[in-house]
């Protein structure tokens, strides 16, 4: 991600419909309830794999156990100004934790940015963290041909589609439980924005402008109601297209604690 974009998410992302959407259909994939009411749920070990700005971890407050890193420094300022102590720096191609050490890693478009590596090699280290029998949970954007103006301000460098994302978990050694594509509702809008965007684009990304702006109140809180319907949905079921992907893969629960 760009360096200045993370002022613009940090201010945008406990009231931006997509925010709101991202997270609250992450919670309804993993049946994590935002009150963990059970000793087991509270002790659960979390972590935010690429945490940016801290809107999920804010999220994740009622968890002892959730804990995050960033690469950006810019990033984890702004998650202590959330007073985030749960934060270190660390890259998402050399994590700065031990093996096997979560119960649950979630990393919500990480993978798909600049700068980051390979992602063999990411998806080996968010394996590597992982329990066995942990679960990850990827959020990231589909279709390449949806690169718009935002991905240059955003530094998104990877689309994915469901066939290309399988493969590549299933070749770091997860098994698949859940994915499925989401933004369905807004999916025409979405692929209207991100086509005009292309007309005019800048080339450089510090001129570039990413769709991550608060809209006026009224057209927000439509946009967030129409995404919380569609993540009702989801809790059971899935969908066939949209313009992001969430996943839920397993590490096999007979794979060496050491890896």
């Amino acid at each position: 991600m760009q360096e200045h974009e993370y002022a613009t998410m940090f201010q945008s992302e406990d009231r931006h419909w997509w925010y709101v959407g991202l997270r609250t259909v992450m919670f309804k994939r993993l049946g994590l309830p935002r009150q963990p009411q059970t000793q087991g749920l509270k002790k659960l070990r979390i972590l935010d794999a690429g945490c940016g700005t801290g809107g999920t971890l804010n999220r994740l407050r009622a968890y002892p156990g959730a804990v995050g890193f960033d690469y950006s420094p810019t990033a984890l300022s702004f998650c202590h100004e959330r007073g985030l102590n749960n934060v270190r720096q660390g890259s998402i191609g050399d994590i700065p934790f031990a093996n096997s050490e979560f119960d649950l890693v979630v990393s919500l478009d990480v993978m798909c940015d600049a700068g980051t590596p390979p992602e063999r090699v990411i998806l080996a280290e968010l394996y590597r963290v992982l329990k066995p029998g942990g679960r990850l949970y990827l959020n990231l954007p589909a279709y390449s041909w949806l690169r718009g103006e935002h991905d240059l301000a955003a530094g998104v460098v990877r689309r994915y589609t469901a066939t290309s994302l399988t493969a590549m978990l299933i070749a770091a050694g997860f098994e698949m439980q859940r994915l499925t594509y989401w933004n369905t509702l807004l999916f025409p809008l979405v692929l209207a924005v991100r086509l005009s965007s292309r007309l005019g684009m800048p080339t450089d990304p510090h001129a570039a402008r990413s769709d991550v702006k608060v809209p006026f109140a009224p057209l927000n809180r439509m946009l967030t109601n129409l995404i919380r319907i569609e993540a009702a949905w989801l809790g059971n079921h899935d969908l066939p297209f949209g313009s992001s992907l969430a996943c839920i893969a397993v590490k096999p629960a007979a794979a060496s604690p050491g890896t």
